[in-house]
């Protein structure tokens, strides 16, 4: 069986959230993330949009070496809002990939 496509959703700050974990998904879509590249429905395409803002409030953007302003409910929260995502992205992709849920 051939080796799998490793996806990670990893959110990075202003954007992108899903990216290449593995040599065979980078030669087949490259670098950079790949979110527009992948057969994704329009509504998972949204709720990674939605999460990516959602992410980007976790930083103080005026001045980034401080703490965060979320509380430990707010990371749990959101860790439990992008567990959900990556299992629907899984289901949409398939079993010719493996997709990866990495934590803030």
């Amino acid at each position: 069986m051939a080796e799998r496509f490793r996806i990670r959703l990893m959110f990075e700050w202003g954007g992108g959230a899903l990216w290449c974990g593995n040599q065979v998904a980078l030669a087949r879509f490259s670098v950079g993330s790949i979110e527009e590249k992948l057969p994704l429905s329009a509504t998972t395409l949204e709720r990674l949009s939605v999460m990516t803002r959602w992410h980007d409030t976790a930083l103080n953007w005026e001045y980034p070496p401080d703490p965060s302003p979320w509380n430990a409910a707010e990371y749990t929260e959101f860790d439990d809002a992008a567990e959900a995502l990556l299992a629907a992205i899984q289901e949409e992709l398939g079993a010719e990939f493996e997709v990866v849920y990495e934590r803030l």
